[in-house]
């Protein structure tokens, strides 16, 4: 499989979800994903940081899974995206923009994407914010 999960404590303790992906993704991979963060999944809540930098494409059969999901504004995690291809970028703006998600974010260096994500997490702490369920 293109992407594998694995689980990492942010700086500040958190637990976060690793999304390593390469290759080509696709509707098969998607689904896997969307079994293990959606409601019941065993990373349901946790923040994301996805590696794409050997990613080469997302099928369009991928995409339209995704964006079939609607509008996930009040559902989505915080998620830190490390992106580098030009193109890939453009599609996962495109993507975020019909989800409506705003706690998403496009970095190009692994360390500035899991600085940013400990800084959301421990913000919503702070302000008491309950983890998404």
């Amino acid at each position: 499989m293109p992407v594998q999960l694995s689980v990492f404590q942010l700086p500040g303790g958190a637990r976060c979800l690793r999304e390593d992906c390469a290759g080509e993704v696709t509707v098969e991979d998607t689904r896997v994903i969307l079994q293990q963060t959606d409601p019941g999944g065993p990373f349901h809540g946790l923040p994301i940081l996805a590696l794409t930098e050997k990613m080469t494409s997302v099928t369009a059969d991928a995409r339209g899974m995704i964006a079939g999901r609607g509008d996930v504004s009040g559902k989505e995690v915080w998620m830190a995206v490390v992106m580098t291809n030009p193109v890939l970028r453009v599609t996962i703006n495109f993507m975020m923009r019909i989800l409506k998600n705003r706690k998403v974010r496009l970095f190009n260096r692994e360390a500035e994407a899991i600085q940013w994500l400990d800084e959301r997490v421990r913000e919503d702490t702070a302000r008491g914010t309950p983890p998404v369920t």
